[in-house]
């Protein structure tokens, strides 16, 4: 009787385990709820995004990760579309836009290597400008041009530098003092100082030899994707934090991946700004689109044939193509400031000429895509 008893005992309780196992979710007997998917978020990029793929440098105080960004906002910065062409009155003056002045570190970073520009590139690009007579213009300068429809000097040129990178500071600017040359560094201001962003004294260095520095909100984000305060924060914070390093009011301002709508972009008026700068393509302007001022990217990988077709420039010689052609022989004092290119009397902003269209970028697809631009 007793044995009878342990083994009904013994059955009740392996029931009773059976009853609870097939109504716990995962366990083979009911469909199980499906878990949301892990959100993974990758590292952030260095350099062109804290050097893409493989690092960020580490501050002392960790920092909080950037929100990925949407790969067709990548996309369209890599692949821009046409400004559409402006009614009225216009100004020729091609602006250009860099990211990093760098060799890509990593070879199978196609992203990386068509936002990295090698430094020995970007000396020639400089070098054509100078030989050909091309004359550097502040952002500031053009804009006043094409507000006012008024002239600038043959062949005008702006340069513009976008996220703040600490290439811009060790590469670029003593690339650019050689020649004379001013640009304009659009700078995440929640980047300063991490690893392959310019620190804040550098920003204050950077000002201080002449170059501008303008604003690319905190965190780097799309501010078409963002709800309004959001976007608001994003714009006032970042031009507040420059002004209070600065010590002067940052005029001028350009989308993160070229995102933006038509809040952002009287936001950009109300808050200021003089300027807010796309990445749509064009070398032409008028004055009602100084809010969606067009620009055009220069990457990895463009031979200098392009760039000349670029800026509406003359064919480089063989020497230039060649890397041959002469450099200046005497450089600006590293206490000197920058000072613009000699300007002749303004004459009438010439016939526009027509600019290449952007080569497509090819993006390998089985790769993750890097998350700023």
């Amino acid at each position: 009787m007793g044995r009878w008893t342990s083994r009904a005992v013994r059955g009740g309780i392996l029931t009773l385990l059976l009853l609870l196992a097939g109504i716990l979710p995962g366990a083979g007997f009911l469909p199980s709820v499906p878990l949301a998917a892990p959100v993974i978020v990758p590292g952030t990029a260095s350099d062109e995004f804290d050097e893409l793929n493989d690092r960020v440098t580490a501050r002392a105080t960790p920092a909080p990760t950037p929100s990925p960004a949407p790969a067709q906002l990548i996309l369209a910065e890599l692949n821009p579309k046409r400004a559409p062409v402006p009614l009225g009155p216009v100004t020729y003056v091609p602006i250009l836009y860099y990211h990093y002045i760098r060799i890509n570190p990593n070879p199978r970073d196609r992203v990386g290597f068509s936002l990295s520009t090698p430094p020995a590139m970007f000396r020639m690009q400089m070098q054509y400008l100078a030989d050909h007579g091309f004359h550097v213009v502040s952002l500031h300068q053009a804009v006043t041009a094409i507000k006012n429809h008024s002239g600038l000097p043959a062949r005008p040129l702006v340069l513009t530098f976008d996220d703040g990178y600490a290439d811009f500071y060790s590469t670029a600017i003593p690339i650019l003092r050689s020649h004379g040359f001013t640009a304009t560094s659009f700078v995440i201001s929640g980047r300063m100082g991490w690893g392959g962003f310019m620190t804040p004294s550098q920003v204050v260095a950077a000002d201080g030899m002449g170059f501008t520095i303008g604003a690319h909100t905190v965190d780097h984000v799309a501010l078409a994707a963002q709800a309004p305060a959001r976007a608001l924060w994003e714009m006032q914070q970042s031009k507040l934090t420059l002004e209070g390093l600065l010590g002067h009011p940052v005029l001028d301002f350009a989308y993160p991946y070229g995102s933006y709508n038509s809040y952002d972009m009287t936001l950009a008026r109300n808050l200021g700004f003089e300027t807010a700068a796309s990445t749509m393509f064009g070398s032409v302007h008028s004055a009602g689109q100084l809010f969606y001022l067009s620009r055009m990217r220069i990457g990895g990988g463009l031979p200098l044939t392009y760039f000349a077709g670029v800026v509406g420039g003359p064919p480089p010689t063989a020497a230039e193509l060649n890397g041959t052609a002469t450099s200046p022989t005497v450089a600006p004092s590293a206490s000197a400031a920058v000072k613009p290119s000699a300007t002749p009397t303004p004459t009438p902003s010439p016939t526009p000429t027509p600019s290449p269209s952007p080569s497509p970028t090819v993006l390998a697809p089985d790769r993750a895509l890097p998350l700023w631009l």
